[in-house]
C-alpha cells in the first residue's frame, strides 16, 4: 500500500502541480545582484516548469545561463560523441591479448551469456571477434548500460509527455530568452562520466568479473535505483530538501563516486564564481551536486556566499 501511494503521488505532483523545486539564491560576497541555482532530477519532463513561477521569476533577473553540458548543441553533441567513440577504439590490449586471455573458463562463458544479451550474438561467435582485444573496461560499459536500458524498461516512470527533460528545456528557454550559455563541464569530464576513467587491467578485470558474476544482483540495484529517483521527484516537487538529502541513495553515491560529485564540484566552483562577477547568472545541474560537506551549497558557503532555498509563493 506505501509503494502505490508513494507512486501515485509521484505522479500527481510530477505531471501536475510541481509548483516547488530545489532552486536556491545565491548573495553576498561583493555580489551585485544575486544569481541562482536550480538542483534538478533528471528524468523529470520540462513541463513541470510551467509550474514553477519561482524559477521563471529567476530566470528572468538572470543574464547568463550554465549547465554541465550544453545537449542542445548539435555539433557540440557530435563532438562528444565522436570523442567517446574515439577512447573506446583506443582501449585495446597490448601485446596482441584478448579478453579470452585474461579470464578462465567459467568467466568466459558467464562474459559470453551477458555479451549475448547485449549484441544478440555470443563472444564466441566468428562474427564478435572485434571486441575480443577489447580492455574489460569496454565490457563494463556495454553491459553495464544494458543493465540501466533493462531497468528504466521494467521500472522507469510511465509518462505521456512530449516535451524535452528539464535540464534541455532549461537550456532552451535560456536560449530563447538570448541569454549566454556556458558549461560546467569539459568534454574529458564527460567521457569520464562514461565509465572510461584511468584503471589498471587488473582493476578493470575486477569490475568486469563483479558485473558479471553477480548480475541479477546489479539488476536490482539497478531497479532499486530507478524507485529511489521516483522518491527523489515527489521530495523535488515538494521543495522537500531536508528529505531529499537525507536519502540512502543519495548518501552513498556522494561518498562511492568522488570523481562525479567531489572532483566535478571543485572544478565547477572556480567557473561559478567568475560567471557570477560578471553577470547574474542561472546555473542548472543535477541536485545530487548540491549535497554534503562537498556539495556545492557548502563550497559556496565557505567560500563567503550566502545560500538560501527559494520557497513557493
Amino acid at each position: 500500500m506505501k509503494k502505490i501511494i508513494l507512486i501515485t503521488l509521484f505522479l500527481i505532483f510530477a505531471t501536475f502541480t510541481a509548483n516547488a523545486q530545489f532552486l536556491f539564491r545565491i548573495s553576498g560576497n561583493e555580489l551585485e545582484k544575486p544569481s541562482y541555482m536550480l538542483g534538478t532530477i533528471h528524468t523529470l519532463h520540462g513541463s513541470v516548469l510551467d509550474y514553477t513561477p519561482e524559477y521563471t521569476d529567476a530566470e528572468s533577473q538572470c543574464g547568463q545561463f550554465f549547465t554541465e553540458l550544453d545537449v542542445t548543441d548539435r555539433q557540440r553533441m557530435k563532438k562528444l560523441h565522436n570523442a567517446i567513440e574515439q577512447t573506446k577504439r583506443s582501449l585495446t590490449l597490448s601485446d596482441g591479448k584478448s579478453i579470452l586471455d585474461l579470464l578462465s573458463k567459467e568467466q568466459i562463458e558467464l562474459l559470453d551469456v551477458r555479451v549475448k544479451e547485449v549484441f544478440g550474438h555470443k563472444l564466441s561467435d566468428q562474427r564478435m571477434t572485434w571486441l575480443w582485444n577489447f580492455q574489460p573496461i569496454v565490457f563494463t560499459y556495454l553491459i553495464g548500460n544494458k543493465i540501466m536500458a533493462e531497468a528504466n524498461r521494467k521500472h522507469g516512470p510511465r509518462s505521456n509527455s512530449r516535451s524535452a527533460l528539464i535540464d534541455e528545456t532549461c537550456i532552451i528557454r535560456a536560449k530563447l530568452h538570448g541569454k549566454e550559455i556556458g558549461e560546467l563541464d569539459d568534454l574529458e569530464d564527460r567521457i569520464k562520466l562514461q565509465g572510461f576513467r584511468s584503471q589498471s587491467i587488473e582493476e578493470q578485470l575486477d569490475s568486469l568479473i563483479d558485473l558479471v558474476g553477480n548480475y541479477d544482483q546489479k539488476m536490482e540495484l539497478a531497479a532499486k535505483e530507478i524507485e529511489a529517483l521516483k522518491q527523489s521527484t515527489l521530495y523535488w516537487c515538494l521543495a522537500d530538501f531536508k528529505s531529499f538529502s537525507m536519502m540512502d541513495m543519495w548518501q552513498a553515491k556522494t561518498r562511492s563516486d568522488p570523481f562525479m560529485f567531489k572532483v566535478r564540484n571543485g572544478k565547477w566552483l572556480p567557473k561559478m564564481q567568475s560567471a557570477m562577477k560578471k553577470a547574474p547568472t542561472m546555473f542548472v545541474f543535477g541536485a545530487g551536486h548540491l549535497l554534503g560537506d562537498e556539495g556545492i551549497i557548502h563550497l559556496l558557503r565557505n567560500a563567503g556566499y550566502m545560500v538560501e532555498q527559494v520557497k513557493s509563493k
